[in-house]
């Protein structure tokens, strides 16, 4: 940083010629003085420190330093010339013409604020350094920990099929294809869920809301998850209203549906049911995915949302998860300026609540309108 940064020109002058006793009480308000004759020749700067050094009746014949810095010096070097000169003020120069005072303090001030604020800043990304390392850390972890288990059981299936479909009855090799179907689907699920947790901290998924139909999103998502529901004979219902519809992400409302959805097969035991609502509570749609599962614990429920690594709980057939789907959730829905929570059925089972925004026209129009705009 250049010196011409902290110029102060709020001095005072006083010229050569006045005695000693007239500026002292003035030197203590200000610390140092700028002499200058009538007609604006320069002499120097008078502190305090001269008086003391060199206690003469004139001002020109205290004065210990006339030499101007130019206010193209750095900091460091004008502290350095000031230790030189035994000084803690100098003059400064800018295209050879006097401009002002520059004192030590406020030199060395700038310098302490300076190393502090680096020092924060190192402090900062060493953090953000260690929370990326931690990420990745746990990243790797739970893929080694939750795709190891799948991939185990899909090669013992495959290995049994391979040395024994010959000699093994049809309802049997229907079973262990059911059981590798559904151990490849957990996985994919579960691939599905670590890449679009790491896509969005690496902030690559982009929030593009348009107008949606929550009925028909629901609908689409059903139908890609009705094999995992019908294995456990679980039946899912969806009621809409058809008049309402959100302001939202569609690639984002499938993403929590779906994970919603597989977390009710998941903690529903067979048979059981799940019941898919959407309706208008003021200016948001509120959705609700409930099912007759085993619930939640009062305790875990209060840490679902809190943590990018919840350890996943096995499903009522020990179906596998990563613990990032409500969390993944959380943040979609909160870019939608909503809100998600949980609830237990007084009965049986668990309701999770969420909102979005409804779709109003005029809100849509202006919001195409600034977009042609711009």
């Amino acid at each position: 940083m250049k010196i011409a940064h902290f110029i102060r020109r709020d001095f005072l002058t006083v010229n050569p010629h006045l005695g000693i006793k007239a500026v002292k009480n003035q030197l203590l308000d200000y610390l140092a003085v700028v002499v200058q004759d009538d007609k604006g020749v320069f002499y120097g700067v008078l502190s305090y420190h001269d008086i003391a050094k060199n206690p003469k009746a004139l001002i020109l014949d205290c004065i210990s330093n006339k030499e101007m810095i130019d206010g193209e010096f750095s900091v460091e070097d004008a502290i350095f010339k000031m230790d030189t000169a035994n000084t803690d003020v100098l003059p400064v120069a800018v295209n050879k013409r006097f401009e002002g005072l520059v004192y030590k303090n406020e030199l060395y001030k700038y310098i302490s604020d300076y190393n502090l604020e680096l020092e924060n800043i190192i402090k900062e990304r060493t953090k953000e350094l260690e929370e990326a390392i931690a990420t990745k850390d746990l990243m790797f972890s739970i893929i080694a920990h939750d795709l190891k288990s799948p991939f185990n059981v899909i090669l013992g299936f495959t290995g049994l099929l391979k040395g024994k479909l010959r000699e093994m009855d049809f309802e049997k090799a229907e079973k262990l294809i059911y059981g590798m179907n559904t151990q490849a689907r957990n996985t994919y699920n579960l691939l599905e869920d670590l890449l679009t947790w790491a896509r969005d901290n690496s902030n690559k998924i982009g929030y593009n809301p348009v107008f949606c139909n929550i009925s028909t999103l629901c609908n689409e998502v059903i139908n890609q998850l009705e094999d995992a529901a019908q294995m456990k004979g679980i039946a899912i219902n969806s009621f809409h209203s058809t008049e309402v519809y959100a302001y939202a992400d569609k690639n984002m409302v499938e993403v929590i549906l779906r994970n919603l959805i597989t977390n009710s097969i998941k903690f529903t035991e067979k048979f059981g049911k799940i019941d898919i609502y959407s309706m208008q509570i003021g200016e948001f749609i509120e959705v609700s995915v409930s099912d007759t599962g085993i619930g939640i614990d009062e305790k875990v429920k209060a840490d679902l949302f809190k943590s990018d690594f919840n350890e996943s709980t096995p499903g009522t057939v020990n179906e596998k998860g990563s613990g990032l789907g409500l969390v993944i959730c959380k943040r979609f829905i909160e870019r939608h300026q909503g809100e998600i929570w949980v609830e237990n059925n007084k009965e049986k089972g668990t309701t999770v609540k969420f909102t979005l925004p409804i779709y109003k026209e005029e809100l849509h129009k202006q919001t195409k309108t600034e977009s042609l705009k711009n």
